[in-house]
């Protein structure tokens, strides 16, 4: 993809989607871009699953062996919108640049691996706002493993298939390849393209600035007399 090629709407504010399974260095890619363009830019951060009372309620509802995958999608399906009424929108509204740290894909790709009705999901989607550049962090799922472990932070889901199965030698491992799978179903639909760029990246953060850099240039023009506020 070049400078020329990019799909730009008008849209106010921009929306980043960054994706990509547990370990796969998203969330470092996310704090280089806040940090590049923040210095002059009114940019902010979306976290998935920010939403310390809905956290709490699977937290709970896990202590208590009463989470299940239907469950479990619906309370995430909530928080996103919270967050995305209460936050996204309005900071898109008034021409802002929001990075979101996981986005639609993530629930999508999620219900589907625990086991959980696609049909809502897809739907609620559609009142969503596309993204106006997707990266997905295409990283080794065993390397992505590997950092889970060295953090020390268990993985999350509600996959009983997966939990029970005895001849699965590595579960989360098997986790994170299904989520893979479900990620790159998703990016190879072509009505994402429609109204979405979408950058696959392989550990190549200078690659991802790169291109957003181009983006918004694209979208705001060389010429624009307010160029300078958004791009640093």
């Amino acid at each position: 993809m070049n400078k020329h090629s990019y799909k730009t709407n008008t849209q106010k504010g921009v929306l980043i989607a960054c994706e990509g399974i547990s370990g796969s260095g998203k969330s470092e890619s996310v704090a280089k871009i806040y940090n590049h363009l923040s210095a002059q830019n009114n940019v902010q951060i979306v976290e998935w699953n920010s939403n310390e009372k809905i956290r709490r309620i699977i937290k709970a509802l896990c202590n208590f062996k009463m989470l299940t995958s239907t469950i479990y999608s619906i309370l995430q399906w909530n928080s996103f919108f919270i967050d995305y009424f209460t936050r996204i929108l309005p900071a898109l509204n008034k021409g802002n640049i929001v990075i979101a740290d996981r986005y639609v894909y993530t629930a999508l790709t999620r219900d589907m691996v625990n086991g959980s009705s696609v049909l809502p999901g897809k739907y609620l989607c559609t009142l969503v706002r596309k993204p106006d550049m997707l990266f997905f962090y295409d990283t080794n799922c065993e390397l992505c493993y590997e950092r889970i472990l060295t953090r020390g932070k268990a993985l999350f889901h509600t996959n009983k298939y997966i939990k029970r199965n005895k001849l699965l030698k590595n579960k989360n491992l098997y986790y994170l390849k299904k989520l893979r799978g479900e990620y790159m179903k998703i990016l190879r639909k072509s009505n994402l393209f429609d109204h979405t760029n979408v950058v696959i990246v392989k550990n190549d953060a200078v690659n991802v600035i790169k291109k957003l850099d181009q983006y918004l240039k694209s979208k705001y023009g060389d010429t624009n007399k307010n160029q300078e506020q958004f791009i640093s």
